[in-house]
C-alpha cells in the first residue's frame, strides 16, 4: 500500500476464537504428547493424560472414547502438523531443488516439531511392533512421497552440473535417512540436543555430494535476506510486530495512560493485609492515587487518595491504620472511614462549605478471591467474569485464606512496560532462555490457547532429579499439599489478564505482580507472595526455595527487557515476526491496535498529532 498506515476499512476481520470443543481436544493431544513422551505408548493411559491436562478421565473419555482412539487420533494431529509446516515452507522455497533441500533441512530440524516429547512418539509408534501398523496407515504414504521428492531433487542437481559420477536415488535415499534420523539424538537427556549442530551435518553431506551448489560462499538459506534492492527484501518494514515507535513516543504514553491503564483493573493487594476497621494499603500509579481502607462496618472500599481542601494525601506510606478516622496530614481534615467530610479546622473560616458534598472522591474496588483491584475510570467486564473461565481451577488454591508471605517488591526499571508483559506472554524463551525452568519442568511447559480475555500457561515438575542444587532441593522436600487436586500437587501454573495482572500459583506459594508504566521509557514492577497456613519444616524450605527460584526468573526477564528495548532504539529493528508458538504476544499485540489504532502506523506520526490520528482512526476515518 502507498500509505503507511493501513486503512481502517481494510483490516481484516478478526479470527473467530477457537471453538471450546476444539481447544479441549487439543489440550487432550498436547496431554497425550507428555504422557507418551514421560510413560511410552503402554504406560500412557486415559488416567494419566487426565491428570496431565487437569481434567477428568470422564471428560478424556467423552472426547476420544478409547485409549486407542486417542493414540491414533494424536499420530494424526502430530502427522498433520508437520505436513503443513513442510508444505508451507517447500512453497516459500519455490522451484529451485537447491532452496528446496535447505527448506526441507529446516523443517525436519525444526525445534518446533522435533522437541524431545514430540520426537519421542514419533519413536514409540515405530519402535513398538503392536504400533508400528498405526505408524504405517497414517504416515507410511508420506514417508514414500518424501523419499521419492528427495531422490528427484538429487536428480535435478545432478542433471545440470556435472552429475554423472554419483548415484543420485541411492544419495538421495541415504540423506533422507540422515535427515529423518537426526532428531532422536534430542531423547539424550543426558545433553542438550544442539539443532543447528545438527542443520550443519546434512548441509556438510550436502557440499560432499555437491559442492559446487553447497559450499559454505554457495548455499543460499531459506530464511536468508534476498539481495539488496530487490523486491521485498528481508529489510523492509514488517507488519507482524507492533513497530518499534510505540515503545518510546511520549504522545503515545499518554494514550496508554488515559485509554488503557486508568479504564483498567490495577491490583492494590491482598484483603488480609486490611483486616481491621481502619487499616489500609495504596496504590500509586500512572499518576493516580488510590485508597483501599476498611470501614467500621467492615465493608472494603477504594478513594482518590486526595484531600477535597488542597489536594494532599489523606494518608502516607504504602499501608497502615487510621485509628477511628482519617486524617489529612497537611491542615488536619478529618474524614470518616467511608470517606465522608465529618471536621474541618477553623471551618467558620470557610463560606458556604458543604461538607456533605465534600468527602473522598469514591473509587470502583473489587475483590476477587481476596485479590483487591481498583479502576480509576470507564467501565468494562469484571475480574470475575474475565477468569470465570479457570475459577474453579484456582479457587483449588484457597486464596482468600491465605496471608501475605515475606516483603512485597517494587522494582523500577527503565525499559518500556509493554516488553515486560510481551515477555510474560509466551514460553517460547524458555528452554533457552530460562535453564533452571527447563531442567525442572522439561517439555511439559504449554502456554494454553483460549478464547477467554484471561491467560493460561501450565507445567509440571519433573520426576528426574535437577543438577541444580535450589531446583533438585525443591523437588525433594515440596511436600504434598492436600487440598490441591493430583494435578495440580506438581504443577505450576500462571495466569494473566490484560493489560498487567499476572498470578503464578505453585503448591508452596501464590505470587501476584504487574507491571506498570512510569513513562514511555520506565516502569515499576510490583509483587508479593501469598500462602496458606502450614507449619510443616518441609514446606517452609519449599518456599524459601520457590523464591529463589522465582527471583532467578523475574532477574533473567527483566534482562530479556533490555535486551529488547535496547534493540528497538536502534536503526536495526524494522520490525518482527512472530512464531505461532507465541499467539500470548500476538493476542496482547492486537489489543493494543484494538484500544489504540494508531499503533498500526510503521512510522511514528508528526510530533503533536498521535491522539487525534488516533481518534481519527478510531471513528473510521
Amino acid at each position: 500500500m502507498a500509505s503507511a498506515d493501513r486503512s481502517h476499512s481494510l483490516q481484516a476481520a478478526p479470527e473467530a476464537p477457537e471453538p471450546r470443543d476444539a481447544r479441549r481436544r487439543r489440550e487432550l493431544i498436547e496431554a497425550t504428547i507428555a504422557s507418551i513422551a514421560r510413560n511410552g505408548l503402554s504406560g500412557t493411559t486415559i488416567a494419566k493424560v487426565a491428570e496431565i491436562a487437569n481434567l477428568s478421565a470422564g471428560i478424556v473419555s467423552f472426547y476420544f472414547r478409547t485409549k486407542e482412539a486417542l493414540l491414533l487420533a494424536t499420530l494424526e494431529h502430530l502427522d498433520r502438523e508437520f505436513e503443513d509446516r513442510r508444505l508451507e515452507v517447500l512453497d516459500r522455497a519455490g522451484e529451485d531443488p537447491i532452496r528446496q533441500l535447505e527448506a526441507i533441512i529446516d523443517v525436519n530440524l525444526d525445534p518446533a516439531l522435533c522437541d524431545a516429547t514430540r520426537v519421542a512418539v514419533w519413536v514409540a509408534f515405530w519402535g513398538e511392533s503392536q504400533a508400528r501398523e498405526s505408524y504405517q496407515k497414517v504416515c507410511g504414504a508420506r514417508d514414500v512421497s518424501e523419499e521419492e521428492q528427495l531422490v528427484a531433487l538429487f536428480e535435478q542437481i545432478a542433471a545440470r552440473g556435472d552429475g554423472a559420477h554419483i548415484d543420485p536415488r541411492a544419495l538421495g535415499l541415504a540423506f533422507y535417512h540422515l535427515v529423518s534420523s537426526l532428531p532422536e539424538a534430542a531423547l539424550d537427556q543426558g545433553r542438550a540436543f544442539d539443532y543447528e549442530q545438527a542443520k550443519q551435518t546434512c548441509r556438510n553431506f550436502l557440499a560432499s555430494v555437491f559442492p559446487a551448489e553447497f559450499s559454505s560462499d554457495a548455499a543460499l538459506r531459506i530464511d536468508s535476506p534476498a539481495p539488496a534492492g530487490a523486491v521485498g527484501t528481508a529489510s523492509a518494514p514488517l507488519r507482524e510486530t507492533l513497530p518499534a515507535w510505540v515503545y518510546r513516543n511520549p504522545e503515545f504514553y499518554e494514550l496508554e495512560r488515559e485509554r488503557i491503564f486508568k479504564r483498567s483493573w490495577l491490583m492494590v493487594g491482598h484483603v488480609s493485609q486490611v483486616p481491621n476497621p481502619g487499616d489500609y494499603m495504596t496504590l500509586d500509579a500512572i499518576g493516580e492515587r488510590a485508597l483501599v481502607m476498611r470501614g467500621k462496618d467492615g465493608v472494603l472500599r477504594a478513594f482518590h487518595n486526595v484531600c477535597r481542601h488542597r489536594a494532599s494525601r489523606v494518608v502516607l506510606g504504602a499501608a497502615g491504620n487510621c485509628a477511628g478516622a482519617i486524617v489529612c496530614p497537611y491542615h488536619g481534615w478529618n474524614y470518616d472511614l467511608d470517606g465522608k467530610l465529618r471536621a474541618v479546622p477553623a471551618e467558620k473560616t470557610f463560606s458556604n462549605l458543604d461538607k456533605d458534598r465534600m468527602g473522598l472522591l469514591e473509587l470502583e474496588l473489587e475483590q476477587w478471591l481476596g485479590i483487591v483491584f481498583v479502576r480509576f475510570s470507564g467501565s468494562g467486564p469484571s475480574v470475575e467474569s474475565m477468569m470465570q473461565e479457570y475459577d474453579d481451577e484456582i479457587r483449588h488454591y484457597r486464596i482468600e485464606e491465605m496471608k501475605p508471605w515475606g516483603q512485597p517488591v517494587s522494582l523500577v526499571e527503565n525499559f518500556n512496560w509493554k516488553l515486560f508483559c510481551e515477555n510474560d506472554a509466551e514460553g517460547y524463551h524458555v528452554p533457552k532462555g530460562h535453564p533452571g525452568l527447563q531442567r525442572l519442568f522439561g517439555t511439559t511447559y504449554v502456554d494454553c490457547e483460549t478464547s477467554a480475555p484471561a491467560s493460561r500457561s501450565y507445567a509440571t515438575l519433573q520426576t528426574r532429579p535437577s543438577s541444580n542444587w535450589t531446583e533438585r532441593s525443591y523437588q525433594n522436600l515440596l511436600p504434598e499439599v492436600a487440598h490441591l487436586p493430583e494435578g495440580l500437587r506438581r504443577a505450576w501454573v500462571y495466569y494473566g489478564f490484560n493489560p498487567t495482572f499476572s498470578m503464578q500459583l505453585t503448591p508452596a506459594l501464590v505470587d501476584c505482580y504487574q507491571v506498570l508504566p512510569l513513562g514511555p521509557d520506565r516502569c515499576r514492577i510490583d509483587g508479593f507472595s501469598l500462602a496458606i497456613d502450614d507449619d510443616r519444616p518441609q514446606m517452609h524450605a519449599a518456599r524459601y526455595l520457590n523464591q529463589r527460584l522465582t527471583n532467578q526468573v523475574v532477574k533473567e526477564d527483566i534482562d530479556f527487557c533490555y535486551w529488547t528495548d535496547g534493540g528497538l532504539r536502534t536503526s536495526g529493528y524494522p520490525g518482527g515476526v512472530l512464531s505461532e508458538l507465541e499467539f500470548g504476544v500476538r493476542a496482547f499485540q492486537d489489543w493494543i491496535r484494538e484500544l489504540l489504532p494508531v499503533a498500526d502506523r510503521l512510522e511514528a506520526p508528526p510530533e503533536g498529532t498521535v491522539s487525534a490520528l488516533n481518534d481519527g482512526m478510531k471513528s473510521g476515518y
